[in-house]
């Protein structure tokens, strides 16, 4: 029989909520729950990073940590740019979208939620899995950027398709945003 960190290190995942160990070791009752995970915290095969989240060891994702920090959430702006090869400015903080705004410090790591309207961020146009988090592509990390930072500039848009960029500005509802992805269009042609 597997043992509960052979099933966690079978999963995939490098970063568990309770809700994850709950579901990989098929534990509905929570106090049985709750002394599994103590049990594995003592012994050292779990490591708390933040309340209710949990790793194996120091080798985990930060983005999927991110967006299990806080949820739901998807990786964006300034990270999304980094990521995709837009922006060249390297952020020691991870940026997500998420519902609200928020701050949260984890192992001198800073994680930033900037918040968007329901609309907006329940609309998975231009959002994409990618292992175990949601990111944002190129066009949509733009737009989010663009929605947020409206004075924000880019540093290469070669590989950005102004096809799927405008698709994603329609998304939301905004005339200035669409001025705004519109203007940058013409720049990159122009470029």
């Amino acid at each position: 029989m597997m043992t509960k960190i052979e099933k966690l290190l079978l999963s995939k995942q490098t970063v568990f909520s309770v809700g994850d160990l709950a579901v990989l070791w098929n534990m509905s009752e929570r106090k049985k729950l709750w002394e599994s995970i103590k049990y594995y915290l003592r012994i050292g095969k779990l490591v708390r990073v933040h309340s209710g989240t949990y790793v194996l060891n120091q080798d985990y994702s930060e983005l999927e940590l991110a967006v299990k920090l806080f949820s739901p959430a998807y990786i964006s702006f300034h990270t999304a740019l980094g990521i995709h090869g837009i922006n060249f400015q390297n952020y020691h903080s991870v940026h997500a979208m998420a519902l609200v705004s928020k701050k949260i410090e984890v192992a001198q790591k800073t994680f930033v939620y900037h918040q968007l309207q329901d609309h907006i961020f329940f609309n998975e146009v231009g959002v994409e899995k990618e292992g175990n988090y949601r990111l944002a592509s190129p066009e949509r990390a733009i737009c989010d950027s663009l929605y947020l930072v409206p004075s924000l500039t880019f540093d290469v848009l070669d590989q950005v398709d102004t096809d799927k960029l405008l698709a994603v500005a329609t998304v939301y509802q905004s005339q200035a945003l669409a001025k705004r992805v519109s203007r940058l269009i013409k720049e990159k042609n122009h470029a």
